[in-house]
């Protein structure tokens, strides 16, 4: 019997949440890190993680990620750079015929965006963005849309808020000041880390960080482009989001090709406010039934007519490991079949556009249409 093809990964910076992933990497029967890979001068905190890990899985950690475009050693890279690093990253490695792992969001601009899909296009790599595709609410929820329990779906709802963070005091007659520079989107700190996040920030614009979790379940629900975003972003809940001009909390809400409508909230509130990690929780709509998830509970409840294939009262307690582990045996399914992921390099351009409507539309008072210009 032939033996299953292990896969060689190379973890691309651990800025961000690589550690996380890189995990359950570890633990998948085919895929083996072989190092840790990141590019010179990156600051202090960087750098240490980059080490850190490396020593954790007893592989080399190398600076310059050019390095590995002709590494032929190379069949998978798991990118998570700072958001601001990693468009750009991508596009190389996958015009380069590296499958990818991405951090979300996979990108800050639509421009980095475009050009992560046209080199996947052109060399047919495998993609996957993280998101919260795989957890078992998520997939419950699919199969009851798949199965007709609900009939056509007309809605969705979705809230995702983290509670990480030390929320701080807004002074008396505080009005909402968001900055429109979306050049930067992460505001590291040299010691601690204020927002709860693991790696080492002040803050972090958050309908880019955690709205994307959110709109990425919407459209893989919904199984349509969207075609219209109204935002609204505030300063509610942490000093350190306020003093530079970042939203800790926002509101869209989003039209859908098929006529689907979704709204969804989402950013983070601070660890206290919640004695768990915070929020996860849907609520799809449907001509014939509903169905009212939380994924941190986390449990579903249906309700429905008796013919709608679910019964008038269901609930079922679902496993919950955040998907991650599934996430990573979905990529490798997909390595070998030669299939698309759920969450595409083109599902990640996707977001990064609705999201990136979700600011245009807050700046200018009005719903915005897409598709958007590149930028």
């Amino acid at each position: 019997m032939a033996h299953p093809k292990r896969y060689n990964l190379a973890l691309v910076s651990c800025a961000m949440h690589q550690p996380m992933y890189a995990a359950v990497f570890a633990q998948h029967p085919q895929l083996n890190i072989v190092k840790v890979v990141d590019d010179p001068g990156q600051d202090a905190f960087v750098v240490s993680q980059n080490q850190k890990i490396a020593a954790l899985y007893g592989v080399p950690y190398e600076e310059g990620i050019d390095r590995l475009l002709d590494d032929r050693q190379i069949d998978v890279c798991s990118v998570a750079t700072q958001i601001e690093r990693r468009g750009g990253i991508s596009a190389k490695l996958a015009a380069a015929g590296k499958h990818l792992w991405m951090d979300k969001p996979n990108a800050a601009t639509l421009r980095e965006a475009d050009a992560i899909v046209a080199a996947v296009r052109r060399s047919g790599v495998r993609t996957l963005v993280y998101g919260l595709h795989h957890t078992a609410a998520t997939q419950r929820a699919r199969a009851s849309l798949r199965n007709g329990a609900l009939g056509q779906l007309l809605s969705i709802h979705w809230d995702v808020i983290f509670a990480k963070g030390e929320a701080g005091t807004l002074p008396d007659g505080w009005r909402t000041a968001i900055s429109p520079d979306l050049t930067r989107f992460t505001f590291r700190c040299e010691h601690g880390d204020p927002s709860g996040s693991g790696h080492n920030v002040w803050a972090k614009r958050e309908l880019h960080e955690i709205g994307l979790y959110p709109i990425g379940l919407a459209r893989y629900l919904a199984q349509s482009d969207v075609t219209s975003v109204y935002g609204q972003l505030g300063q509610y809940f942490l000093k350190t989001h306020a003093d530079r001009g970042l939203e800790d909390f926002a509101l869209m809400h989003v039209t859908f090709a098929n006529g689907v409508t979704a709204t969804v909230t989402t950013g983070r509130f601070g660890r206290l406010t919640d004695p768990g990690a915070g929020v996860n929780r849907g609520r799809l709509v449907g001509t014939r039934g509903s169905l009212v998830i939380d994924g941190v509970a986390p449990h579903a409840l249906i309700y429905g007519a008796p013919d709608a294939g679910g019964g008038t009262d269901f609930r079922q307690t679902l496993p919950e490991t955040g998907g991650l582990r599934e996430s990573v045996a979905h990529l490798v399914e997909c390595l070998e079949s030669g299939r698309d992921s759920d969450s595409t390099a083109e599902d990640g351009r996707a977001q990064v556009e609705a999201l990136l409507a979700g600011y245009a539309s807050y700046f200018a008072g009005r719903p915005i249409s897409l598709p958007l210009t590149r930028g």
